[in-house]
């Protein structure tokens, strides 16, 4: 009898171990699963690192990333505001008098809507990226003594343009 209560007891054990791996794999399985599904909908999570670099070549990096950023920034509003004009000009060649008329011109309009909110969020992106390259010019240029009037001058224009479009 005390044979059979070794044998019992050894077999609970090793029936137990086995639970606990199958149970251990298959959280690593579920995390696994869950860490590529999470990339998948939300995309790679990056860690941003400052790297121990000097504060004059972060300043310098940040003008030559934003002066590109804004570039991109501005042929994207040109762009929508091309796309925006021919939207305006087909909308008003449309018959009034059509019956389908409300339907075609419905049609237009909500892609419109959505191109004008997406060029008014540019442009509030471009306010705030100008803002920083005027901080990085104005800063190459009193600690590193670059010659940055005249870019600084046609950030001011840039700005001014987009606080003008924005009235009309």
């Amino acid at each position: 009898m005390q044979a059979l209560d070794v044998g019992f007891i050894s077999f609970w054990l090793l029936g137990a171990v086995a639970a606990f791996a199958a149970i251990y794999y298959s959280f690593g399985i579920f995390r696994e699963w869950l860490g590529v599904w999470t990339r998948a909908t939300n995309g790679p999570i990056r860690k941003t690192v400052a790297h121990d670099a000097p504060l004059d070549g972060h300043i310098a990096t940040q003008w030559t990333e934003g002066r590109l950023r804004l570039d991109f920034l501005l042929a994207m509003i040109k762009q929508l505001e091309v796309a925006l004009e021919q939207n305006v000009k087909t909308l008003g060649r449309l018959d009034h008098a059509d019956p389908l008329y409300e339907r075609e011109a419905r049609k237009m309009v909500e892609p419109s809507l959505r191109q004008f909110t997406f060029d008014q969020h540019l442009r509030g992106e471009c306010r705030t990226l100008i803002s920083s390259l005027q901080f990085c010019g104005q800063d190459l240029a009193e600690s590193q003594g670059l010659e940055m009037t005249q870019k600084l001058n046609v950030l001011t224009e840039i700005q001014a343009a987009i606080n003008s479009a924005d009235r009309r």
